[in-house]
Order: structure tokens, then sequence, then C-alpha cells
């Protein structure tokens, strides 16, 4: 059983790193194209395009490892079915179940390998690629990312902890720098918001130092105006999709703790733990064709079957994780039950095979 087990390891691992290469050309090549439209703009040329490409590449190989192990477990089960070598496993004693198990333990160590990217490197790849390209744009702007992120606008220095969706920012501290290098203010804010080309920033404690002595004051609101564009703050804001699941664990402790809206980063906190879920229910999904009527198909049939499942599966997930958030529904019901269902409708149709 171990020698079979290896062998659909083998050619299933082959079929779905080839799979993910190819989507991965793919989504660049388009991407380059949107890009190419930013070119020319402050200081983003061609090869820096291409440098922020390649930098978000671990994120995307991420994002499209649920399609590449669907589509690479269809073409690589298939091309077993076609050969009739599933036939011969069968009848030298290994059943069905067995056959989908040795799969789903290649899935597995797969998930392994693309988990440990998409928690380790891919994040901290991004969120740069991310900064230096707002960088480039904003035709010299210093902007520097952590937690939160720091931008210096001319002789001030503003760090923001949280961008929140609709223009509005949480726990802004400004420090302005005077001449010498001297600090003159320091300004912290609760909120802010974007309102007729200015920021507003809210519940606000203002500390002017003057020589040795500090002065301290509290305002409910002040106006602004900064060279820092919404659009550069939604290049710089946190996408919940691209954080790991560490930094999703922070920040939802975070919203939570000062009374924001957490729910959109809670649902993505649970879509990434429950991720493995999801690559198995991929690989159920895909065995009924290998076993069933199907099995004769060609190479581009399966092809397009694997293609169409995913999508439907990113577009039932996208759908449910908003209809969620939108009705106040828990948002883990939001990231596990797409999967419950193509693991349902998979082991459902497999039955019905034996």
């Amino acid at each position: 059983m171990k020698l079979i087990d290896r062998y659909l390891f083998r050619t299933v691992a082959h079929t779905t790193l080839i799979a993910l290469l190819v989507l991965l050309l793919l989504e660049m090549f388009l991407s380059l194209l949107v890009e190419l439209e930013e070119v020319g703009k402050g200081r983003y040329d061609f090869a820096a395009a291409l440098r922020f490409l390649l930098l978000v590449q671990p994120q995307r190989l991420y994002e499209l490892f649920p399609m590449a192990l669907l589509v690479g477990a269809l073409l690589g089960m298939g091309a077993l079915a076609s050969g009739s070598e599933l036939i011969v496993m069968r009848a030298a004693g290994l059943s069905l179940t067995q056959l989908t198990r040795s799969v789903l333990q290649t899935g597995l160590i797969l998930s392994v390998a693309v988990l440990l990217v998409g928690e380790f490197v891919a994040p901290p790849l991004e969120q740069t690629a991310r900064e230096q390209r707002a960088a480039a744009k904003s035709e010299g702007m210093a902007i520097r990312g952590g937690r939160g992120f720091w931008v210096r606008d001319g002789d001030y220095f503003v760090h923001v902890n949280a961008v929140l969706s609709g223009l509005r920012l949480a726990d802004i501290h400004i420090f302005r720098i005077g001449p010498q290098s001297r600090l003159e203010t320091v300004t912290a804010a609760q909120s802010a918001r974007y309102q007729e080309g200015r920021w507003v920033l809210e519940n606000i404690d203002r500390s002017i130092l003057k020589g040795d002595s500090v002065e301290s004051e509290n305002l409910p609101s002040l106006e602004i105006t900064s060279s820092i564009s919404p659009q550069i703050l939604e290049v710089l804001a946190a996408d919940p999709a691209g954080l790991s699941v560490r930094d999703l664990w922070v920040y939802v402790d975070y919203l939570e703790r000062n009374g924001l809206d957490a729910q959109s980063y809670r649902l993505a906190l649970w879509r990434k733990l429950l991720a493995p879920l999801v690559y198995m229910a991929m690989l159920v999904v895909a065995m009924p064709f290998v076993f069933g009527p199907q099995r004769s198909a060609g190479v581009g049939q399966r092809l397009l079957i694997g293609l169409l499942i995913g999508l439907t599966f990113f577009l039932g997930n996208y759908l449910l994780g908003n209809v969620v958030l939108l009705y106040g529904y828990p948002p883990l019901l939001g990231a596990i039950l797409p999967a419950l269902l193509f693991l349902g409708a998979g082991f459902l149709a497999l039955r019905r095979l034996r």
C-alpha cells in the first residue's frame, strides 16, 4: 500500500505543480497588463512594476493553490483512469475509499508546504511590495510599514495603526519635527475621516513642546491639509486576505478592544484557519469525476471541469462571506459553509459510485 501511496503522491503532486505554475504565469501576465497602466506615475517604471509582481507571487501562490490542487487531482488521477491503472488497482483489492484517502494524504502534505508559505513568506513580501509601489508613485514621500504603518509628510511623521472601510483611520499619532531636528508637537487622535479634501481628526490630545515646558490641550476635532491621499492609504491599508494568522489575531483583538468593527478580519482569520478543510474539499469533489462516467474524458474536458468547479467555489465563498457580514451572522459560518457543502456533495457522489 505504501508503494501505491508514493505513486499517487508523485502523480498528483506533479500535475498540481504544473497547474499551479500555469495559473501563476497567467495571473502574472494579466496583472502586468494592469500595472502597465500605472507605469509612469512618479518613479514607478517598468522595472518597479516587475519587481512588485515578483514580490507578490508567494501570496498569489497561496490564493491559487486550491484551484491548482483541484485541477492537478483531476488531471493526474484522470490520466491514471484513462490508462486503466485505477481499474488495475481496484482489481488488486484497493477500495474507492483507500484510493481517495491516498489522494487526500497527498493534498495534506502539499497543503502544509503552501500554508507555511502563506503564513511566513507571503505576507511580509506583499507588504514590502505595496510599500515600494506606493513610495514610487508618491514621488518621494517616505513610507514604511510595520504594525500599522508610518508615513513622512514634509516635517510631519505620521503613524496610523489601522485603516478601516469608508476612508476612516484609527489610532493616529502625528509628530512635527522643527529646525535642528527638534520635536515641536505631538498629536494623538482616536480616529480620522477624509472629507472634502481634508483629514478631520477626532478626539484629539495635543502636546506642544516649548523649550523646557509642555502645553497640553484637548480638542473634539481638527481639520488638517495633508499630501497623504486616500489612494496611498488604500494601498497601505491592511488587506485581511494578505495578513498572516498571527497578524490577523492581533488585529482582531485590537479592533474589538477599541470597539471597532472586526467582522471582515475575523472572517479572514477563520478562512485561513480552515484552509486545510477547503483543500480537502477540493480533492473530494474531484474524485467522482475520476471514478465516475467521466473517467474516459480527455485532458481538455477535465481541465474545463476543474476550472468550473473552482470558479463555482470561489464565487460561492465570496458571496456567502458577504452575506454573512451583511446580515450579522457569525463569520465562522461564512468561512466553513462553502467547504462543508463541497465536502458533502463530494462524499455523496462517491457513495453513489460504490
